[in-house]
């Protein structure tokens, strides 16, 4: 890990942007005067002394009152170990105070996502908190990070049914290869595609990804839209069964039909 990387994790700890860049700046080094951090650190020497201070006050720096005044950053383990155990008691507080918070059902209302990201914590979500059951229809694109998520739920006994538009497989879920599905679906749809959880029956997560548009999604607990999303899911696999059991040339002929071009909205020809 680089010393940025340090920095910008031991702010999201809750050091302020000076104290991780101080602390960093004495790791490993000899007992340092407050120039000498303020040089290594590339922080103002009018905040060095001020910030040392306060990392003292917390219990990551050692003071010697000599002349001049050096510094020395405390064991980092001992620092991991004091800012773990704080952050343990800060979530155990959390939950209990979210606890006693009065509950108010949503009454179905359905929730817009903007972003990648958040439509990723949303599936993740909804994975984490299923107790019986999930129905997913995800792209190779986020199995990276949804694939763990689906065994590990499949692992402690959610039955979990994964449609997956790509060629990898999960151990554990039960899984349906739909990548000639998803390859026309993504041809049909100019790049976008569609992605699908529903967890229990009830915790719907919808998201649109798209190679020239925004990727956006919506989280709802309507359960007509769960129930959609579900028969979506259910829909493509067993529509892909039923191509695979078909004769040979039976559904090059079905896909010529009038009705089949329509309802896809293919042109004729």
């Amino acid at each position: 890990m680089s010393a940025r990387e340090l920095t910008d994790v031991l702010t999201r700890l809750g050091f302020t942007q000076y104290e991780a860049q101080a602390y960093t700046a004495l790791i490993g080094q000899e007992p340092s005067t407050g120039a000498e951090v303020s040089r290594r650190a590339g922080m103002p020497a009018s905040k060095v002394y001020e910030t040392l201070h306060r990392l003292e006050a917390r219990g990551a720096a050692l003071v010697n009152r000599s002349e001049p005044v050096r510094y020395a950053a405390v064991d980092p383990d001992h620092v991991i170990r004091e800012l773990r155990a704080q952050t343990e008691s800060d979530l155990r507080a959390a939950e209990q105070a979210i606890a006693r918070l009065p509950r108010h059902r949503d009454a179905g209302l359905v929730w817009s996502l903007t972003g990648a990201d958040a439509n990723t914590h949303a599936f993740a979500r909804a994975i984490r908190e299923a107790e019986s059951s999930i129905f997913a229809g995800v792209w190779e694109e986020e199995l990276d990070e949804l694939g763990p998520l689906l065994e590990e739920a499949a692992g402690r006994g959610v039955e979990t049914h994964v449609a997956i538009y790509g060629s990898r497989t999960l151990t554990g879920p039960h899984t349906y290869d739909l990548a000639d599905c998803g390859a026309s679906a993504r041809l049909r749809l100019s790049g976008r595609r569609l992605a699908v959880v529903v967890a229990d029956e009830t915790a719907a997560v919808v998201a649109e990804y798209g190679d020239r548009t925004d990727d956006q999604g919506t989280i709802t607990t309507n359960p007509v839209i769960a129930l959609l999303a579900i028969e979506y899911v259910r829909a493509d696999v067993v529509g892909k069964l039923v191509i695979d059991g078909l004769a040979p040339g039976a559904y090059e002929r079905v896909r010529e039909t009038s009705s089949f071009r329509g309802i896809l909205g293919m042109t004729a020809g």
